[in-house]
């Protein structure tokens, strides 16, 4: 009979996700991994495979954490174009300060990974889509409001949208722009909607 985890792994993979943020995939070693996450390597491989499968379990917690305040900007009811002002607005907040230096996990993992990791390429493929789909339904219905200029593709609007919110506004804030800095792009890239 196999014995029950003495640890709990939900825990472990967001102890996990924090030191892969904090360090990234390649500067942060297995022998790290099994002290943050205070466990054996029998507990480890057996429990998450290896550390590709740990990190992808982590990028999967960091998605499941942000996407639900990303979701709830963007699908609530009443106005698509304050939505999507929101929403950009909401990732102005998230670039600057501590949470701005600290980067995004998704967008580390990008970087450092996508060019000859192809699980992680996928994974990045899929999540960009899902949320390309998103935007874009958001936008559908705002054009459909009047809100939002109706010559528009959605589709290519949200990529738009998501290149320079999403990826733009954290490379900026990665050279450490003022608040005011970032607020003033975010207000030019919500200027496509007219």
């Amino acid at each position: 009979m196999a014995r029950p985890k003495e640890f709990d792994p939900e825990l472990a993979t967001q102890e996990a996700m924090e030191a892969f943020w904090e360090h990234g995939y390649a500067a942060t070693s297995v022998n790290d991994l099994l002290a943050e996450m205070n466990l054996n390597r029998g507990s480890f491989y057996g429990t998450f495979g290896d550390k590709k499968q740990l990190f992808l379990a982590a990028l999967d917690k960091y998605d499941e954490q942000h996407s639900e305040e990303f979701r709830a900007v963007l699908e609530r009811p009443g106005s698509a174009r304050a939505a999507i002002r929101d929403w950009v607005m909401m990732i102005a907040r998230h670039c600057t300060g501590e949470a701005g230096r600290r980067g995004c996990l998704i967008a580390k993992a990008a970087v450092e990974l996508l060019p000859h990791d192809k699980d992680v390429a996928r994974w990045i493929q899929r999540m960009h889509r899902r949320n390309e789909r998103i935007i874009a339904n958001v936008l559908k219905r705002g054009q459909a409001e009047g809100e939002i200029n109706p010559r528009l593709d959605p589709l290519v609007m949200a990529r738009y949208l998501l290149a320079c919110a999403a990826g733009g506004l954290r490379m900026l804030s990665t050279a450490s722009a003022s608040p005011r800095d970032v607020r003033e792009v975010a207000e030019i890239i919500l200027k496509a909607l007219d």
